[in-house]
């Protein structure tokens, strides 16, 4: 063989071997008709809760036994002479606070009671919102997870 004819069957093999690789469009095409047909028809979500509906829905889900919220009672922004007063007079067992809606309300989630004093000086000075859990279903914070312990 000569040495051109083994160039030219080598350009030849080449040539072959690389339009078979190439994509085919009909099969694209019809791959992508299938990918439409089999989507699950788009519908539009429901959207979840937002804002300060997703920060008490937050505190549900760490299961705490009580949800407060405070708000000024004029609707304006919690100030730096507020914040002071909430920090002064919210214990620190409380598990969680939460500053939402803009800084218009603090979220306070816990699984101890606010001692009354403290609880009295805060439902005074600011708006209040219990979303505690039932009384029925409050696990006292210090309960034993075993209730089937037998006491001597």
């Amino acid at each position: 063989m000569t040495k051109a004819r083994e160039v030219s069957t080598f350009l030849l093999a080449g040539l072959v071997i690389v339009s078979a690789c190439t994509p085919n469009q009909r099969i694209i095409n019809s791959s992508a008709e299938k990918e439409k047909e089999l989507a699950p028809a788009e519908h539009p979500s429901t959207p979840g809760p937002t804002g300060i509906e997703a920060d008490i829905a937050a505190m549900r889900t760490a299961d705490f036994n009580f949800i407060y919220v405070f708000r000024r009672t004029d609707g304006e922004t919690l100030d730096a002479d507020d914040r002071s007063f909430m920090n002064t007079n919210i214990p620190y067992e409380i598990n969680r606070k939460k500053l939402s809606d803009g800084g218009k309300a603090l979220i306070v989630g816990s699984n101890f009671r606010f001692p009354a004093d403290n609880f009295k000086l805060m439902k005074d000075r600011f708006a209040f919102e219990d979303y505690s859990k039932p009384e029925s279903e409050i696990i006292p914070a210090n309960a034993s997870s075993n209730t089937n312990a037998t006491r001597q």
